[in-house]
């Protein structure tokens, strides 16, 4: 495993936007500020402020914003400031074998999704499921304290649920690296070479604005690939916004699902399109306890 930099105070982070493109600049110098005040300095890519239709410029220029990054030497960690729609189109032009030899940390969520488990799977780093610039225009201070301190010191264990209590449907504890994002990229990658491999793994999953009629088409097929046999556990996040007046909720969907995995199995997580925000990383081994209610992180995220 390729260890990421260390973030210390002084470090340059550079600001991309895999997906979609930033609606008003002005909120992304806001961001920036917060970062010059706690201390870090940035560096923005081209594609912050690039415009292709709803994407944050064409594929090759995202793609090579992304790779210009982690080569720039100066740069020592990647921020995405906002995901929507698109990562997933950059794969084939990111070349991971040469991202192999300049590890750098790489933060975001919902569509950055694609990228947490591709370079982790191809260019075998950790990735951080975490909070993005868009998300921190409103404070929230669990949110901002335990972003911050993961930057400056990776993560400070357990990691525990900060306000609702943690859902357990199967008791038990397990250990493995942690894979997933949103629920909608891990289908959408699914037949394709940069699937997410799910042997022996824990699987994190949320999702923000699906019914429940789409939440049970992907999880079918997640359960039709024969996948979700091979887990060691399941974490369940924030399922923003994925309420109907369908007569059955998407809770019930996930326990019709995995609960007859017969692994550790919880839900209300407090990670993804919601606040409070737990930072969860990707590629890194956890181990799940049920009994404490929490998830412990096994290894290190930096570099020694």
């Amino acid at each position: 495993m390729n260890k990421v930099r260390k973030i210390v105070a002084g470090s340059v982070l550079g600001i991309i936007c895999p997906s979609g493109h930033p609606k008003a600049l002005d909120e992304v110098n806001k961001f920036c500020d917060l970062l010059i005040s706690h201390g870090y300095k940035y560096k923005l890519g081209k594609s912050v402020t690039a415009v292709e239709g709803y994407l944050a410029g064409s594929d090759t220029l995202r793609a090579k914003d992304l790779m210009d990054m982690f080569l720039d030497d100066e740069v020592d960690g990647i921020l995405c400031y906002k995901g929507g729609y698109g990562a997933q189109r950059m794969l084939p032009y990111i070349d991971f074998e040469v991202l192999k030899k300049h590890p750098k940390l790489l933060v975001g969520f919902s569509d950055v999704t694609v990228l947490l488990n591709t370079l982790y799977q191809f260019s075998n780093m950790p990735t951080v499921h975490g909070e993005m610039g868009v998300c921190m225009q409103n404070y929230e201070e669990f949110t901002f304290n335990h972003f911050f301190e993961m930057l400056k010191n990776g993560f400070i264990n357990p990691l525990v649920n900060p306000t609702l209590p943690l859902n357990v449907i199967n008791e038990g504890i397990c250990e493995g690296v942690v894979v997933g994002g949103n629920l909608s990229l891990i289908y959408a990658l699914m037949g394709t070479p940069y699937e997410i491999d799910l042997n022996d793994k824990i699987l994190f999953i949320e999702e923000v604005n699906e019914a429940p009629y789409a939440v049970d088409r992907m999880l079918s097929s997640l359960s039709l690939s024969g996948k979700l046999n091979r887990l060691k556990g399941i974490i369940c996040g924030y399922f923003t916004g994925c309420e109907s007046s369908s007569d059955q909720t998407v809770n019930e969907l996930l326990e019709h699902y995995f609960k007859p995995l017969n692994i550790p199995f919880v839900t209300n997580f407090q990670s993804g399109h919601n606040k409070p925000f737990i930072n969860l990383p990707i590629g890194l081994n956890v181990r799940l306890d049920t009994y404490k209610k929490s998830v412990t992180v096994l290894e290190s995220l930096y570099q020694d």
